[in-house]
């Protein structure tokens, strides 16, 4: 992994032809992270400085690679994530205008996520380590899409955290930094995975011709011109006593694949479905988290005078949840801080912020890097859902899409 002469030649061009991100940095004591991410289909590695500065960040998506089997293939993103790790590394180190030897440390997603994409990043930084010994610090994915709106934004400890994508969705307290404590989380699928695969159903983009895959940011733009109100809502857990922040999108996503296969007798359009089932989808999300601050009011888990939501994961990147998130936080007196869209997906650049973090506090540091493991399920924090029942916490009715 040492530098070629050809190498240092090109970085030293680039860097006086302006084409790299150079930086001074501006005293001794700052401090440098690599972060890497290979938890599903995105290979991203970034480095950033601990003022929250990204030096260089770089991003390989799959999407296309998985056209043939209408979603992603473990195998298949294994070997693309052994194939582009390299090139996204060297990518991002030379738009940093650093050595591996001015790094402080490197810090890995290595949980949780699917195993054969978690074994690769999990591998090739063992490699980097190993050779410039340097610290490794692990990180779990949800945490660090959790942690990410404290690189530009004044959060402070503790806060309320929708975290919400293809692969969770989870609401907690965030106390402080590794202390977490879940409201609620799925139970069955996924949001953003059921908007994915509803998307895939109606074939939205094949009809364009385009040859890629549809997912859920089609699905939105195509729902635009529907009629949300073509079916009655459902809401899922309706007829449950036990008043819950946990999620169920399964028996959504059953309903609509069989309206999506009789669209044509039920006389609704494809944008109808669409917007219906985005309609039901985020207003269940929005009754959760609405009674999530009910919940954290009451308890006083809020110690400041204006409490924080924070919204991350792919699902934040829809504009119609963010829309009725903004209206609901105005009306409960909440602050929403919701991550600019490149940092709500998977990106290196959240992986290595959350390891400045811990750097910063001297703590999450490995103390036997080789023996690191990648863990495919881990819980964030512990659940305490059941106190959110035993409360029985009746919303008042609101109109959340206004």
């Amino acid at each position: 992994m040492k530098f070629s002469l050809a190498l240092w030649i090109y970085r030293r061009i680039a860097t006086y032809a302006g084409k790299v991100n150079c930086r001074i940095l501006s005293s001794s004591s700052s401090k440098l992270i690599l972060g890497i991410e290979s938890t599903f289909d995105d290979t991203g590695a970034a480095v950033v400085d601990n003022e929250g500065n990204v030096l260089g960040e770089a991003l390989a998506t799959q999407i296309n690679e998985h056209v043939r089997a209408g979603g992603v293939d473990p195998r298949v993103a294994q070997k693309l994530h052994r194939k582009n790790l390299p090139m996204v590394v060297e990518d991002v180190m030379l738009k940093a205008n650093v050595s591996y030897k001015e790094l402080d440390a490197i810090a890995t997603a290595t949980k949780p996520g699917l195993p054969y994409c978690l074994i690769e990043g999990l591998n090739y930084s063992k490699k980097l380590i190993k050779e410039f010994k340097l610290p490794f610090i692990p990180i779990h994915h949800m945490e660090a899409h959790l942690l990410t709106p404290r690189m530009a934004s004044d959060v402070q400890f503790p806060f309320l955290t929708l975290l919400a994508s293809g692969g969770h969705c989870i609401l907690c307290i965030a106390h402080t930094l590794g202390s977490y404590e879940i409201l609620g989380n799925n139970i069955d699928e996924p949001p953003g995975a059921v908007l994915d695969k509803i998307s895939r159903a109606l074939k939205i983009l094949e009809r364009h011709g385009d040859g890629r895959m549809s997912n859920a940011s089609n699905l939105e733009e195509l729902a635009l011109s529907g009629n949300k109100e073509c079916f009655e809502l459902i809401s899922p857990f309706y007829k449950s006593r036990k008043r819950s922040c946990n999620f169920s999108f399964c028996g959504l996503q059953t309903s609509t694949l069989r309206k999506v296969k009789t669209r044509d007798k039920l006389g609704v359009g494809d944008a109808d479905i669409a917007a219906w089932i985005q309609h039901c989808i985020m207003h269940h999300i929005l009754t959760r988290v609405h009674r999530a601050i009910i919940f954290c009011h009451e308890e006083k888990f809020f110690k400041h005078a204006m409490p924080t939501l924070v919204v991350s994961g792919g699902v934040a990147c829809n504009g119609y949840l963010r829309n009725a998130l903004t209206y609901l936080c105005k009306h409960l007196e909440v602050n929403l801080v919701i991550p600019p869209l490149s940092m709500c997906t998977d990106n290196g650049t959240m992986i290595a912020w959350a390891g400045m973090e811990y750097l910063k506090i001297g703590a999450g540091i490995s103390k036997n890097p080789m023996s690191e493991r990648f863990q495919p399920k881990m819980p964030l924090g512990e659940h305490i859902g059941r106190q959110i029942e035993e409360r029985n916490i009746r919303l008042p009715k609101m109109n959340y899409f206004n």
